[in-house]
């Protein structure tokens, strides 16, 4: 008796080939890929860059939970796409440069970025949600 029903048999589906086919002796010839040396100074300057950057972002960050009517307040101008009231209340909490602000219905994003030698080297991203 098989196992699907009593009275049918099972379909016999035909063993597919693997395409491409495999050949077990092409690994065997294969150059392996030189990496070029590596230079780690200009991600070490982005690191270091990115340190004020988090400095930053932790005072607005403090501000925001600790403060009810700031984050009311920051909230409402931004439901409001009120830019100019969102950037005096970022510039309250006392950071020196002001993030790349955008909001929509369900949260706020601020991007923190910074430059070594002209070279946008670092971003800083942070996603606040209220809804």
């Amino acid at each position: 008796m098989h196992r699907y029903h009593p009275f049918y048999t099972p379909i016999q589906r035909p063993q597919t080939p693997t395409w491409p086919p495999v050949n077990p002796y092409h690994t065997m010839y294969r150059r392996p890929y030189e990496y070029p040396p590596v230079q780690p100074q200009q991600f070490m300057d982005s690191a270091g860059k990115t340190k004020p950057l988090l400095d930053e972002a932790k005072l607005i960050l403090d501000k925001v939970s600790a403060s009810n009517d700031f984050a009311a307040k920051l909230m409402g101008a931004a439901q409001k796409a009120d830019m100019k009231e969102v950037n005096r209340l970022i510039k309250l909490t006392g950071v020196q440069s002001i993030p790349g602000i955008k909001f929509n219905p369900d949260g706020f994003t601020m991007d923190f970025s910074s430059q070594t030698a002209h070279i946008d080297c670092c971003h800083l991203t942070i996603i606040l949600r209220w809804k």
